[in-house]
């Protein structure tokens, strides 16, 4: 309890200076209410890859249970994050915490039996199947050593099909990872085809991840949604950077809030993809994003919709 108490109060120290403001600010605020984020990075990471984390899962989950979110699924590239969501929990109650597992290498590539693992962990939280990100043959030439493809020949390799058997056995949701446009079409027929029920296209206009609003449409056709994310040149214009603190102003990326226009919220969930050192917290960007698409002319119906509806349906929470 002493540990937790000094935690939560050294985080609202370095988010806001003083408790006090900090209060003022997260009360002065949009409702975040029903928010979930499916993506939040959080530590410990790994230094074996160059990517650091402003908080850990203990002080993610805080903030965003101060701010009145519903919930956050953890995610890391190189581990599964269940038992994270299941321990933070018995730290942090009063907010729903997920994790997954993410098909890179340090957990095997596709490995159905990791996914296994990770589905049968204490708690029942894991809930997210991510195909490769970092390792992702995608992101390097095809044939690469050490990269992770997940086709060959524009046929989905058959462990694959075994990842997808293992996820409808314990209903587990889907996100695409950083596979190609044309893998992400395959990947969603062959996962509904499985018993796949939610799946959503990670990032595809954002971070290299680019799908054409064809391509886009085509994955929601097939039963998938897809992710907005605040998170660099976006919402939050690289940062989210908040000029003024009092008065944040940011450059919201037009492209984002066209392409939530073109394909539909009921298609859409906006997470965050934060936890970036010099970046705000998930919360935040929330709060943030909450505002631009009340000011952008969509309905709070709507809103909730992309922020509340759409990623509780993804977890199979009601």
């Amino acid at each position: 309890m002493r540990l937790r108490i000094w935690t939560l109060c050294g985080v609202l120290a370095l988010l806001f200076g003083v408790p006090s403001a900090g209060i003022a600010q997260v009360n002065d605020a949009p409702s975040l209410v029903g928010v979930i984020d499916l993506h939040a990075h959080v530590a410990p990471e790994t230094t074996l890859l160059n990517y650091q984390r402003s908080l850990n899962a203990i002080e993610a989950a805080q903030i965003a249970r101060i701010y009145g979110m519903r919930g956050l699924v953890f995610k890391e590239h190189t581990t599964e994050t269940a038992s994270w969501a299941y321990l933070v929990s018995q730290i942090v109650p009063g907010i729903e915490l997920f994790g997954g597992i993410v098909l890179n290498r340090a957990v095997g590539g596709i490995n159905p039996v990791a996914v296994e693992a990770m589905a049968l962990t204490r708690g029942g939280r894991g809930r997210v199947v991510y195909m490769p990100t970092v390792d992702a043959e995608y992101r390097s030439n095809p044939g690469t050593p050490g990269k992770v493809p997940v086709s060959r020949n524009g046929q989905l390799l058959p462990e694959v099909h075994e990842v997808l058997k293992v996820m409808a056995k314990h209903n587990l949701s889907l996100s695409t990872g950083h596979i190609s446009p044309e893998e992400v079409i395959l990947l969603v027929r062959a996962a509904k085809a499985a018993g796949v029920n939610n799946i959503y296209v990670q990032h595809p206009n954002h971070s290299g991840m680019t799908m054409s609003m064809a391509q886009m449409k085509e994955a929601v056709r097939l039963g998938a949604m897809i992710e907005i994310v605040l998170s660099g040149d976006g919402f939050t214009g690289g940062g989210p950077k908040v000029v003024n603190p009092e008065n944040p102003v940011m450059d919201y990326g037009p492209q984002k809030i066209a392409d939530i226009r073109a394909l539909g919220p009921e298609n859409v969930v906006v997470t965050s993809d934060l936890g970036q050192p010099g970046r705000v917290t998930h919360a935040e960007s929330f709060r943030i994003a909450l505002t631009v698409l009340a000011k952008e002319g969509f309905s709070q119906a709507e809103i909730d919709m992309v922020t509340k509806r759409n990623p509780a349906r993804f977890l199979g929470l009601k």
